[in-house]
């Protein structure tokens, strides 16, 4: 076998936890044994195993509890195969509600015991793959790759529900759409790898900006919305606007080079801007491209009196 595994064998029969032991170090295995279940427990608190093999009657505790405390201390899942002297499926469906991924029933060959234990920990490292990639692709489809903002589905998404809340709770909001000016530049003459360093240092920036209740995310390439939640009145937009301007025109020193950007920010407030996404949204991009007419650094508001 060519991945090595480190196992722990609990078996109040010393004997029988030794005879395990035996085969499956000459697999090529790491193994400890534990006499009992409270033994099996101190074993694992203070250790990392690959998989448990565990009797299910033993004093003390039995396989069944020791099951359900192993999973509390693996969360992400560990292998866990019962012996047990029973061939009843309700002792099979206990051990298996209890956490464990597979059984197998006393006595049983040499043979026997190497099938069911590698078919059980190929099954669970598939298993353990499949969900990362699971939890791979969700990550990616509400999440931009390069800056770990929200992307703009779950930008959308969450401006929905906020815009929802303040409607039923009559609050104020700000939307702000932010286009990094000079950035093409950055790209043209230093390289994308650059570009790309400089977008995770503005976002950067940009979170210490705001307030932890706050959004931002990364719209796409060069533009990121912010959503602002509960502001009293517009003045609280135009704070957090002079912050991100002051704070993204500072230059950024990147692999040797001084990178220089400015920021255009467009802000419309909910519900005076629009009492709708749509509409808001599209006040919001209005403002944004008055603010870049200024050619420098600016917010601007879509309602001028703001």
């Amino acid at each position: 076998m060519e991945q090595s595994y480190k196992i722990l064998i609990v078996d109040d029969e010393e004997d029988v936890a030794e005879f395990i032991r035996s085969f499956l170090s000459l697999e090529g295995h790491r193994c400890e044994v534990a006499l009992n279940g409270v033994k099996a427990l101190e074993k694992i608190t203070g250790d990392k195993f690959d998989a448990v093999i565990t009797d299910i009657v033993m004093p003390e505790m039995d396989g069944i509890v020791l099951c359900k405390e192993v999973s509390k201390r693996y969360p992400g899942g560990i292998p866990i195969m019962v012996m047990t002297g029973f061939t009843d499926q309700h002792h099979a469906k206990k051990a298996i509600d209890a956490g464990a991924s597979d059984f197998i029933s006393k006595p049983f060959t040499v043979a026997e015991f190497m099938l069911r234990f590698y078919k059980m920990v190929v099954e669970h490292g598939n298993l353990v793959k499949r969900k990362e990639a699971e939890e791979q692709l969700s990550y990616l489809a509400y999440f931009d790759n390069l800056t770990g903002l929200p992307n703009r589905v779950l930008f959308f998404d969450r401006l929905g529900q906020i815009t929802a809340l303040s409607k039923r709770d009559s609050k104020s909001l700000a939307l702000m759409f932010l286009d990094l000016d000079g950035f093409k530049l950055i790209n043209d003459n230093y390289g994308h790898d650059i570009g790309d360093i400089l977008l995770k240092e503005a976002a950067k920036r940009m979170l210490g900006c705001i307030r932890k209740s706050d959004t931002v995310a990364r719209i796409g390439g060069d533009e990121f919305g912010v959503i602002l939640i509960n502001i009293d009145n517009p003045q609280s937009a135009v704070s957090v606007s002079e912050k991100i301007i002051k704070s993204l025109t500072k230059p950024f020193r990147i692999r040797g080079h001084n990178c220089s950007i400015g920021v255009s920010i467009g802000i419309g407030i909910y519900p005076e801007d629009g009492e709708d996404v749509d509409t808001l949204l599209k006040n919001a991009d209005i403002a944004m491209y008055r603010a870049k007419t200024q050619q420098g650094s600016a917010y601007q508001f879509f309602k001028a009196s703001w």
